[in-house]
Order: C-alpha cells, then sequence, then structure tokens
C-alpha cells in the first residue's frame, strides 16, 4: 500500500483508521510488516525507558515522563504495536532490567507501589489506539488520551489500595493528585504531537 493510499484510508470522512507512523512507514501485509512493528515497538519501550528516568522521587510512587510516551504509543504505532512496545518494556523490567524508575527493576516492583500503573501500560495504548481510530477531531483526541490516562491512573489507584494502603482516600492523594499538573500537561503534549505528526503525514504524502 502506498503512502498516499494509507493516509488517504486514514483521513476518509474524518476517521482515522490507521495511526501516523504505522501509515506512513509500516508495509502492508508480510514479514518485512512484523519486521517494522516490532522495530517500532522496541522503539516506545525505549522512549518508556527514557520516560522512567526523568523523574521526580516522590514516595511512593514518583512522577515520571514515562506516561506521555505509553499514550503516544497507541498514538503513533496503533493498539497492537503500542502494547507490545509495552510489553516488552514491562516484560524487560520484570525479568530484572533496571528499566523501571530510579533504576528499579525486578518482579518485586510489581508487589510495590507503582505495580498497578505498570499494568495500566500494558492496556492504555490499546485503549488510546482503538479510540482513536474513530475520529481526527480534536476533541476526540483530547478524550481518548484522557480515556488513557485515567486508565492508568485506576489501575494504579486500585492497586495502591488492595496491596498498599487499604484505604481508597490515602490512594487517592498519594496516587492521582500529585500527578494531576503534569498529567493535564501530559494530555495537551500528546495531542499537540500527535495532530502534528497527523499533518506531517499529510504533507509528505502530497503528490
Amino acid at each position: 500500500m502506498s503512502i498516499k493510499r494509507a493516509v488517504a484510508i486514514s483521513t476518509t470522512a474524518g476517521v482515522a483508521t490507521a495511526s501516523p507512523l504505522t501509515a506512513w512507514v509500516l508495509p502492508a501485509a508480510g514479514a518485512r510488516r512484523i519486521a517494522v512493528g516490532v522495530a517500532l515497538s522496541v522503539f516506545f519501550a525505549l522512549l518508556t525507558v527514557v520516560g522512567a528516568n526523568i523523574v521526580i522521587p516522590i514516595s511512593p510512587v514518583p512522577i515520571t515522563m514515562q506516561t506521555l510516551f505509553v499514550l503516544l504509543a497507541g498514538a503513533s504505532i496503533g493498539s497492537r504495536w503500542g502494547s507490545l512496545s509495552q510489553v516488552l518494556y514491562v516484560g524487560l523490567g520484570v525479568a530484572g532490567l533496571p528499566l523501571f524508575a530510579g533504576g528499579a527493576g525486578g518482579a518485586s516492583v510489581l508487589a510495590g507501589p507503582t505495580g498497578g500503573y505498570l499494568l495500566g501500560f500494558l492496556v492504555t495504548p490499546w485503549v488510546v489506539g482503538t479510540l482513536l481510530r474513530r475520529s481526527n477531531s480534536i476533541r476526540w483526541q483530547v478524550m481518548s488520551f484522557t480515556v488513557g490516562m485515567v486508565v492508568i491512573l485506576a489501575l494504579g489507584v486500585l492497586y495502591l489500595t488492595l496491596f498498599y494502603t487499604h484505604d481508597l482516600g490515602r490512594s487517592l492523594a498519594v496516587g492521582v493528585v500529585p500527578f494531576l499538573p503534569g498529567d493535564v500537561f501530559k494530555i495537551a503534549a500528546a495531542t499537540s504531537i500527535h495532530r502534528s505528526s497527523q499533518a506531517l503525514v499529510r504533507h509528505y504524502s502530497r503528490p
């Protein structure tokens, strides 16, 4: 499939049926498509590692830039490849590589206060990528990224409450409230980056 056709399909009647990077670089089918998809997934896993090292070390859950890249994974390379990027990130971290915030690694991290947020990373690209396929309107995109962020926070708070604080109010106080200003910024940044990438693909697909 040509770039022009891929972008045309993705923008017909204002409905996004392909994410920007996949529309631009992903072959239509075959082994090359799988290879490129895996490469893009690895790239976004690495971006998540970078985000884990941009950190404000508050307790019990640090503030990082990871969630921005989790949102962008689903938006940029689609629900399946985006989810794979986070399976790689979380899986390698659980296997013992020091990929999590503060250089942490190992299965014990999932039993700690950040475990629920990491589980949310696995789900969020699928949610965001699926939602963004339905419309190219800026309102829908903002809503899609907001829903993705809520998924991460909700799973994080649930995990905190069940296994750490045993108090929903306390979990909200330490697991949601400190993140809200940064999350608003990340949603705005994700929307801006996503729309810019869409415009870039349209520009370079012109005859």
